[in-house]
């Protein structure tokens, strides 16, 4: 009788240890997924959310796109949220019937193989960088430190970028490396 239950308990115990192996393994897997789900239940007004993501060993969250209550035809896509709660950085790609696009020449991550120095180069984007420390803020007649307020502005952000720069004539910032960005807006569609 005592071999039988030394067998059961572990069985017992194997089975606990698979277990947990497996939830942790979802919980790393779907990590991603559940903080941007996590971000977006703390922002009042949205509708129709959809999370764009892919699978690269783990799934991974691309950008998130969302509708704004009482705004008709309203759409608000943004990259992916996983620096949103360390530093409220929202990189908006669209809002309504505008799209981004940023350019410059920089250090993007890439070093010589043979100094290993930083190499500078050209780069193309299709978002803003929206937060506290955005290069845009000064552009802004409010502030915009975190997602609801790119809800509470959805209006005032969509006539604003009425009136911004085009591809005949971007508009540039300073970037917190000293480097300039160029900027314009493209209307869906064009």
């Amino acid at each position: 009788m005592q071999f039988g239950i030394r067998k059961l308990l572990f069985l017992a115990a194997a089975v606990a240890v698979v277990c947990a192996l497996y939830v942790s393994a979802r919980n790393y897997y779907y990590a991603e997924r559940r903080h941007a789900e996590l971000v977006l239940a703390e922002v009042s007004g949205i509708s129709n959310v959809k999370l764009h993501s892919y699978v690269d060993v783990v799934e991974e969250v691309a950008s998130t796109s969302f509708s704004v209550d009482g705004q008709a035809d309203s759409v608000v896509a943004v990259a992916g949220l996983g620096n949103y709660k360390n530093d409220r950085s929202i990189s908006v790609s669209s809002l309504g019937k505008w799209r981004f696009r940023v350019f410059g020449q920089r250090h993007v991550g890439a070093y010589s193989v043979d100094t290993g120095k930083p190499v500078v180069s050209q780069y193309l984007g299709c978002h803003i960088q929206l937060g506290p420390a955005s290069p845009y803020k000064d552009l802004l007649p409010f502030e915009v430190s975190k997602l609801q307020d790119v809800v509470d502005h959805y209006a005032e952000l969509e006539e604003l970028f009425e009136h911004w720069p085009r591809a005949a004539k971007p508009g540039s910032v300073i970037l917190e490396d000293g480097t300039t960005q160029f900027f314009y807006v493209v209307e869906e569609g064009q």
